[in-house]
């Protein structure tokens, strides 16, 4: 093998590598439903009590405020001031962040 076949190879290789990990890491969430949920129940639950809840399992694409974002949709029920309340979200796949809370 000669030098040039060598370095072509390793070039190669160097680019497939970086591609193919690339585009692994841009479809992967960092935080993955589960996590979000937890996060959630632990804010909501600070000043009421959850009584239930519920998470798509797969992230959505949301465009809000010229903004693509993955995010996860969900939704809690919590007892506040003796009263059942319903709310669902939409929490930002990559950084836990909620972009859209509401009364149902």
């Amino acid at each position: 093998m000669n030098k040039k076949n060598f370095l072509a190879g390793i070039i190669c290789g160097i680019a497939f590598g970086f591609f193919s990990s690339k585009a692994m890491t841009e479809n992967r969430s960092k935080f993955t439903s589960e996590e979000i949920l937890y996060l959630i129940k632990n804010t909501a639950g600070a000043n009421g009590k959850v009584t239930g809840s519920w998470i798509m399992t797969k992230p959505e694409t949301l465009n809000q405020n010229s903004f693509t974002y993955q995010a996860y949709r969900g939704g809690i029920t919590k007892i506040e001031d003796n009263d059942e309340k319903h709310f669902e979200f939409l929490a930002d796949a990559n950084t836990g962040e909620i972009l859209e809370w509401s009364i149902v």
